[in-house]
């Protein structure tokens, strides 16, 4: 769900005086508008807001420990866990100052385990694969307005989501971002998100972003805050490698048929990945990523569907491992031309 706030972060990227350069243009979206160009930018940077965009990873074995209610409970080894998601982005409004799009979403999960040890008695009844699968659709809202003399944008999504059981839940969420510095080189923004969710450990937090590019024009420093910290070199016209980290979330849906638990719960597993990520366009609408390096896991926890995630039930620590992701994005509307 935090996802489609930095969106508004990148927005802002493109030069300030377009979002009210053309507040007399009768255009309503063309190649040449505001909406197309900052379109453009947000899908340069973010393969999941193209139109069609697959993805599939793996991260390799890690050992691991868990707890549950507070006591020691499971250890072992992750052999693998693979992960695959397809996206769909369809625009279906845009004028000079409006925005919608609905965005279509599916994941699926999988692990390997290997080596269980239950309470200090080893299971071999534990080990083997587990599957999850995901599925989400959210309205995004996008609205250009003016906040202090500065260009802003306000951001609403509206997410439900489930599992191949049925939908389970709806969130919210509320942000805005605005320009604090644009030169030819280096633009900042600012903004804050709230989220509409009554299990959020945050319901509040502020963003920020620093885009410089450096007098070699192939180099560019792009960070926002809390999402990615990234070095990136453009090679030639249809290449890009970039290095750093982001930060990122997994999560599904646990369903459970046991008196003692309740009927669903939430897994949420935050990672951060450093490494780094090699794109290459083969035309105007056809863009491969490749992925690879480190993931390291900063909270896994279960928690009862619609509460809190600080009343986790069950929590898991493992250790630093590998990855590698590839993908592929399908989007003809990136052939318009700035």
């Amino acid at each position: 769900m935090c996802r489609y706030f930095f969106l508004t972060m990148i927005c802002l990227t493109v030069n300030p005086r377009w979002v009210f350069g053309q507040e007399k243009s009768k255009e309503r979206y063309g190649p040449d508008s505001l909406l197309a160009k900052t379109e453009k930018r947000i899908k340069e940077k973010f393969p999941g807001t193209r139109l069609l965009n697959f993805e599939y990873g793996q991260s390799l074995d890690r050992q691991f420990e868990s707890e549950l209610f507070g006591e020691h409970f499971q250890e072992g080894e992750v052999r693998f866990q693979q992960n695959f998601q397809a996206t769909a982005n369809l625009p279906f409004y845009a004028s000079q100052r409006w925005y919608l799009m609905g965005s279509f979403n599916y994941r699926y999960t999988a692990f390997e385990l290997d080596n269980m040890v239950v309470e200090g008695v080893e299971d071999a009844d534990q080990n083997g694969g587990i599957k999850f699968h995901y599925f989400s659709t959210t309205l995004r809202s996008m609205f250009y307005g003016c906040l202090f003399n500065r260009p802003v944008i306000y951001n609403a999504n509206l997410l439900i989501d489930g599992n191949e059981n049925g939908l389970e839940r709806m969130k919210g969420m509320l942000g805005l971002s605005f320009v604090l510095k644009q030169t030819k080189r280096v633009t900042m923004t600012l903004g804050a998100v709230v989220f509409v969710d009554p299990t959020s450990q945050i319901p509040f937090f502020p963003a920020f972003s620093y885009n410089y590019h450096f007098r070699n024009p192939a180099w560019e420093l792009d960070f926002i805050l809390p999402q990615r910290l990234l070095l990136r070199r453009y090679i030639g016209e249809n290449d890009r490698l970039s290095v750093g980290s982001t930060f990122g979330s997994t999560g599904f849906y646990v369903n459970m048929d046991h008196p003692d638990y309740a009927n669903v719960y939430e897994y949420g597993q935050l990672e951060i990945r450093s490494g780094i990520t090699y794109e290459h366009r083969f035309n105007d609408y056809l863009i491969s990523t490749f992925k690879a390096g480190v993931l390291h896991f900063i909270g896994n926890r279960l928690t009862e569907k619609g509460e809190p995630t600080g009343d986790f039930i069950y929590k898991n620590e493992q250790r630093p491992t590998g990855f590698f992701q590839i993908g592929i994005s399908i989007d003809p509307f990136l052939a318009n031309k700035d």
